[in-house]
């Protein structure tokens, strides 16, 4: 006992070795959540119309996975809208337009108004993303979707096509999800920091506030998206959202496919998913 005591207190005294023991406790939580990830959502989201991938951020390892050919290209609808924009950014000196999305131009049907890029990755805005592609090359999109690790769109791609519309640009969820973990890894860079920006308001505000209206502990960072419906159950459309937490400094990156919804409805699971997942 005298021992244990005296061991106990070197550690309260000693900060090398408090560090240590803290490095210790955060090594056996952090375990501790990559074992019940899996299990928690396996349980509370049995769904087969739901398809995740969860990616530790820190070691770019997936730690929980239902996605059936997850390493298979499909349609991700509105997901590849920041990295067009980002191949724009980087070709006009890293400054982003402002567009008037005017009624009936976009998925909204009454248009979105004036925005910048900032709202506009928040509300997935179909006629800001168009114009903007309008003026920057296929060439130039592939060759910064591939410095993402993405196998990026058609050298004919159009501008609609490459704001993610129709299911042209397709790539695989195992891709997609490692390339937002490196968008993430660069969010101070000009050009970048502005996606991240749209990131948070979605899903504080924008497409993605289901995730907010859950009420988790944490915040998010996140892009919604719908696409064409690739399952053999056919429904027109499938809705997708990349989410990353803590906003403030992603550690897990979740992407969700929900069969037969649109991105906003997935951003509705995505929060549950992620309440589910807070201790």
């Amino acid at each position: 006992m005298l021992l244990l005591l005296a061991a106990t207190a070197a550690v309260a005294q000693s900060p090398i070795l408090r560090a240590a023991h803290s490095r210790s406790e955060g090594a056996e939580s952090e375990e501790l959540f990559r074992k019940t990830a899996s299990e928690v959502l396996a349980r509370d989201f049995p769904s087969a119309d739901l398809s995740y991938l969860l990616l530790d951020l820190r070691t770019r390892t997936f730690i929980a996975t239902r996605w059936q050919d997850s390493n298979k290209e499909i349609p991700v609808g509105s997901l590849v809208k920041p990295f067009t924009a980002i191949a724009y950014a980087q070709t006009h000196a890293f400054r982003f337009p402002e567009f008037t999305c005017t009624p009936g131009a976009c998925w909204y049907p009454h248009g979105h108004g004036k925005l910048d890029i900032v709202h506009a990755i928040a509300l997935s805005c179909n006629a800001y993303f168009i114009n903007l592609a309008s003026d920057v090359e296929p060439g130039q999109v592939i060759t910064l979707a591939r410095s993402f690790g993405l196998s990026g769109p058609g050298m004919s791609t159009s501008p609609d096509a490459l704001a993610g519309r129709y299911g042209v640009w397709q790539e695989s969820p195992e891709a997609l999800a490692r390339a937002y973990a490196e968008l993430l890894s660069r969010r101070d860079q000009p050009g970048v920091r502005e996606i991240v920006r749209g990131m948070a308001m979605s899903a504080r505000e924008g497409t993605a506030a289901g995730i907010t209206s859950q009420k988790s502990k944490v915040s998010a960072l996140a892009k919604t998206g719908t696409a064409p419906c690739t399952h053999t159950n056919h429904e027109p459309g499938d809705g997708f959202v990349a989410m990353a937490w803590p906003a403030e400094s992603p550690q897990y990156l979740l992407l969700l496919r929900y069969h037969g919804n649109a991105g906003a409805h997935a951003a509705i699971v995505a929060g549950k998913m992620l309440k589910a997942l807070q201790p």
